[in-house]
């Protein structure tokens, strides 16, 4: 008798639950034309979804400087050293000339160079040669005339891997200086 009264419950919640919804639509007023003409003279004009002129220009700026990061982004690829070494690779360095071509160009980017290692050595010995990683990075971008004041580096040691893998491939793709435009900046 208990479980007949349990299943009745049961189906009864289920049929609940399952009914059919109605949905309500509701039409907006529309605008007379006096009403248009008095927001726009009180320098407020909206389009029909209720934005600003202002607002919509601050979205496409938003819109734009998304874009150009992401082209920036695609631009600046990451910078790969040898085991336990901060020296730059001749094979890298079309990478580091590429990202200060553009940077020359571009006067008003700053930039972060960050040294990452891979997970072997303790966590003061990674961040020591992140950090010098990071650094070398900064040095032939000044010698190559970039501002000093538009690099920050950062080490991170082991701690940002690219790659989580325990393997020989995997540690030589986090051993790297990695490019970041500056937020900061």
């Amino acid at each position: 008798m208990r479980n007949i009264c349990i299943l009745i419950i049961v189906g009864m919640v289920l049929l609940v639950g399952c009914a059919p919804k109605t949905i309500e639509t509701v039409q907006r007023p529309t605008t007379s034309i006096t009403e248009r003409s008095l927001s726009e003279q009180d320098g407020t004009a909206r389009d029909r979804r209720g934005i600003t002129e202002e607002e919509l220009a601050r979205a496409e700026r938003e819109r734009l400087l998304r874009e150009q990061e992401g082209k920036v982004e695609a631009l600046m690829k990451d910078i790969n050293f040898e085991y336990d070494s901060y020296v730059i690779a001749s094979s890298e360095l079309p990478k580091i000339n590429a990202v200060g071509s553009y940077l020359k160009q571009n006067g008003g980017i700053k930039i972060v160079a960050e040294g990452h290692c891979d997970e072997r050595g303790t966590v003061e010995y990674n961040l020591a040669l992140g950090q010098k990683r990071a650094e070398a990075v900064k040095a032939y971008l000044v010698k190559m005339g970039i501002d000093s004041n538009r690099i920050r580096t950062i080490s991170f040691g082991a701690e940002v891997p690219v790659d989580p893998g325990h393997t020989e491939g995997a540690w030589a793709k986090n051993r790297r200086a990695h490019f970041k435009i500056d937020q900061k900046g």
